[in-house]
């Protein structure tokens, strides 16, 4: 078992090594957490980690399968795009433009750093392309998002015509919020290979979604198999969430993914106006994500699951898919760290693309440095810190010995005036012997 140390357990810790060390961790967690405090919100005092294991169980139940220790969950149908999404590697998403022809206070294009020139340029998503082809070789899907693309559907149509061109293999997406598409724009894209529509339908303050963007949804799907509803549940609107999942399985849409209610760190006013509170542990390791959709609103992925169980309950034929937040940082994070030159003792997690290493600590290393040389296991002993480390595999040869050891979270960063590739560590937390397993990193 995995124990995630956090400023209201640091001082219950016995192995004061252990304690030392994530200290550093534990007080960058905290300042993160201010930062998101200075921009008007508050951070929620619970932790629904219990009830969203009870979830995911259920879900697992009942036919659900369960991928990346609960952060991707899917029933029925998953979009291949959703599958190449985990590692991201031959799978690229562009922005042909940040404008849109609505205003949601909770759009997370806000907070990209090229917001306002975005909502005035249209980019040039052909060169893009052709640029990554020539990196990857070979693609493996390509999404066109914004803002909102049908503003400029000859361009989107234009552009999957060219990925097509290039490579038929490649699986092509649009993401729109639907108030644009009509009858002229579906044929178009169908004609041009288009092979997956993606709605971000906006629920209004009464979690109702307009009959006119459901009349069109309808109309997609006469055109595109793959047509895919991808929107956040509003918070609080479980009821209203299950009437619209009734609507969509009736409309015949080939599945609905289902994401986090996100804070994108601007414009707090509707969020406070609606009490909500950001998670009461955003992300599970704090790390400069890149992705720039913010930090999850608390009690969001309860409700999403909740949801969820409804459908799958319900029988529904739809696919059904629930993307956490950290389903979508792992890509980043299998970038970062796939080519990295690991040493024998660091282990590259398939679950969240981490390197880890285990850690012991003061009288421990000698129990530990023994037991690793009898079985001729590698490790690397800090004399100076008081610090042993070792491969995470090595863990059961500790499981008779009652003691605290350190898992330790590490990435690959990039040095860009050097071109230097260097390891460094990102967060600590509490691992014992006798019920550590392997499955759970």
């Amino acid at each position: 078992m995995i124990f995630k140390i956090n400023s209201e357990n640091i001082n219950s810790l016995k192995n004061k090594g252990l304690q030392q060390d994530a200290e550093k961790y534990v007080a960058q967690y905290e300042k993160f957490k201010d930062f998101i405090r200075a921009k008007g919100i508050e951070i929620s005092n619970i932790d629904y980690k219990e009830q969203e294991d009870i979830l995911i169980n259920k879900l697992q139940e009942k036919g659900a399968r369960v991928c990346h220790n609960g952060k991707s969950i899917y029933y029925n149908q998953i979009s291949p795009s959703c599958i190449d999404c985990h590692t991201g590697y031959g799978s690229s998403t562009y922005i042909i433009t940040l404008k849109c022809n609505r205003d949601c206070f909770f759009c997370t294009n806000k907070n990209q750093d090229n917001y306002e020139e975005g909502i005035s340029k249209l980019y040039d998503i052909k060169a893009q392309f052709k640029a990554h082809l020539q990196k990857y070789k070979k693609m493996k899907s390509v999404a066109i998002t914004g803002g909102e693309p049908l503003i400029y559907a000859k361009e989107c149509a234009e552009f999957i015509r060219e990925v097509k061109k290039a490579d038929k293999s490649i699986e092509t997406r649009i993401y729109t919020n639907g108030d644009l598409v009509t009858e002229e724009i579906m044929a178009n894209l169908k004609s041009v290979g288009l092979d997956e529509i993606r709605f971000g339908l906006k629920p209004n303050s009464l979690g109702q979604v307009e009959e006119k963007v459901l009349e069109n949804l309808k109309t997609a799907t006469k055109y595109i198999k793959r047509t895919i509803v991808e929107m956040p549940f509003p918070l609080g609107m479980v009821q209203e969430m299950k009437s619209l999942m009734d609507k969509l399985e009736d409309i015949g849409i080939y599945g609905i993914n289902i994401l986090e209610f996100l804070y994108p760190f601007i414009d707090s006013a509707g969020y406070k106006e609606n009490n909500y509170k950001v998670k009461k542990q955003p992300y599970d390791v704090l790390y400069g994500y890149t992705y720039a959709g913010g930090v999850p609103v608390a009690k969001s992925s309860i409700e999403c699951m909740e949801v969820m169980l409804y459908a799958i309950e319900k029988n529904m034929k739809m696919g059904l898919h629930y993307c956490s937040l950290e389903n979508k940082l792992t890509s980043q994070l299998y970038f970062d760290n796939m080519s990295a030159g690991k040493s024998k003792i660091e282990y590259f997690s398939q679950s969240d693309f981490f390197i880890k290493v285990v850690k012991g600590y003061n009288e421990d290393i000698n129990i530990i440095k023994n037991i690793l040389e009898d079985k001729r296991a590698e490790y690397i002993l800090y004399e100076k810190e008081n610090i042993i480390e070792f491969h995470p595999e090595n863990v059961y040869l500790l499981k008779d010995y009652n003691m605290e050891l350190g898992l330790a979270y590490l990435a690959c960063n990039y040095n860009s005036k050097t071109g230097e590739k260097y390891i460094c560590e990102y967060q600590i937390d509490k691992i014992e012997p006798a019920t550590f397993s392997m499955e759970e990193i």
